[in-house]
C-alpha cells in the first residue's frame, strides 16, 4: 500500500481501458486483498502511526497517501463506493494528521523534519481528488491543497533556473537539483490544476510557475532527450524515470492548454529517450533507484533495485504519451 504497489496498480488501470481489462481485474483483487487483510502491508519507507483509510492499513508516512491514487481509478472505473470512501479518509488524514513545519508544509513523516517535492505530489494530490469526489463539503480539501502548493512552490521552485531543489530541512534549503524532485513538483501541479477550478485566484499563478517549470527542464534537456541525474550537473549520469515523469507532465500540460505546443519537441525526445532505454524483455535501464535524502548527498546509484514503482511510471506515461 505504500507508492512501490499504489503507482503500479495505478499504472495498470491507466491502461485497463485500452485494450487489457485483466489489469483492471489485477487491481479489484489488489483491492480485495487489502480491504480484507486486517493489517498492515509490510512497506518500505519510515515507520509512522498507523491509521485506516476505508477499511486499508496505512500509515501517516507520505509515501502511504497515493493509495488515493488506484483507489480513484478503481472508482471511476468500477463505482465501487469502497474505493471512494478510501480515497475521502486519506484526505482527511492528510488534514487532520499529518506532521507540519513552522510553515505549514506537510513533512515526510512522523519521524523527522524535513519535507521534498515528493511529498508535496502525495498530498496536493489526493486532496484534489477528494475535493472532485465530494464538491459539496470538499472545500476544506481544495484549501489545504492550494496552500500546500503555494507553499512548496514559494520554497522549492528555483525561478532563477527554473528547477526544484530536492529537500528543505532544519537547517534550511538544500543545494542539489534532483530529477525526481522536479518531476515531482512538475506531478503535483498538475495534481491540483487537474480539479482546480479556473476561476480560483491561485490558478494563474500556478500556470505561470508550470510555466518556469517547462523552461527549466527544457533548457537542461541532453541532446539524447533525457535528463541528468542532478539536472545542473551534465557529468551526472542520464535517468530514465525523471524523464520519463518530466515528459508525462509536460505532455498534460500541452494537451490541456496550460503550456505552449513549443514544448512538444522536447516531450517527444523525452519519450524517445525513454522508450529506448526499455528492452524488448520490459526491463528498464538507468532507473535512479535511490531517493531525496541521498541524492541531496550526491549518491548516485543506478539500477541497484527492483522497485514496483518504476514499471508503474512507465505504465502511466506511456498511457498518457498516447493521449
Amino acid at each position: 500500500t505504500d507508492w512501490f504497489g499504489t503507482l503500479l496498480v495505478k499504472g495498470l488501470l491507466d491502461w485497463a481501458g485500452r485494450g487489457h481489462p485483466e489489469a483492471r481485474d489485477f487491481a479489484r483483487r489488489w483491492f480485495e486483498g487489502h480491504l480484507n487483510s486486517g493489517r498492515l502491508s509490510p512497506y518500505s519507507g519510515p515507520k509512522g502511526r498507523t491509521v485506516r483509510a476505508g477499511g486499508i492499513y496505512i500509515t501517516t508516512y507520505a509515501g502511504h497517501f497515493g493509495l488515493a491514487f488506484p483507489c480513484y481509478e478503481l472508482f471511476l472505473q468500477t463505482h465501487d463506493a469502497r474505493a471512494r470512501k478510501v480515497c475521502l479518509d486519506v484526505a482527511d488524514i492528510i488534514l487532520h494528521q499529518t506532521a507540519r513545519n513552522n510553515l505549514g508544509m506537510v513533512l515526510h513523516d512522523d519521524t523527522v523534519e524535513f519535507t521534498i517535492p515528493d511529498v508535496c505530489f502525495f498530498v496536493v494530490a489526493p486532496l484534489m481528488i477528494a475535493f472532485a469526489l465530494d464538491r459539496e463539503s470538499g472545500r476544506a480539501y481544495r484549501g489545504q491543497a492550494v496552500f500546500q502548493l503555494r507553499a512548496f512552490l514559494d520554497v522549492f521552485l528555483a525561478r532563477d533556473t527554473g528547477l526544484a531543489k530536492t529537500i528543505l530541512t532544519r537547517e534550511g534549503l538544500g543545494k542539489s537539483y534532483w530529477t525526481r524532485a522536479t518531476g515531482w513538483l512538475l506531478w503535483a501541479m498538475l495534481g491540483v490544476l487537474r480539479h482546480l477550478p479556473p476561476g480560483d485566484e491561485q490558478f494563474q499563478g500556478f500556470v505561470r510557475d508550470l510555466k518556469t517549470l517547462a523552461g527549466g527542464i527544457a533548457r537542461v534537456q541532453d541532446s539524447t532527450g533525457g535528463l541528468h541525474v542532478f539536472l545542473n550537473d551534465p557529468a551526472s549520469p542520464l535517468e530514465t524515470t525523471g524523464t520519463a515523469m518530466c515528459a508525462m507532465g509536460l505532455h498534460e500540460a500541452i494537451r490541456r492548454r496550460w503550456l505552449a505546443e513549443s514544448f512538444k519537441d522536447s516531450v517527444d525526445r523525452a519519450w524517445q529517450f525513454v522508450q529506448d532505454r526499455i528492452t524488448p524483455a520490459g526491463d528498464i535501464q538507468q532507473a535512479y533507484t535511490a531517493w531525496a535524502v541521498p541524492a541531496e548527498r550526491g549518491v548516485v546509484e543506478m539500477d541497484k533495485h527492483a522497485m514496483g514503482w518504476i514499471p508503474g511510471f512507465i505504465l502511466s506515461a506511456s498511457a498518457e504519451m498516447e493521449r
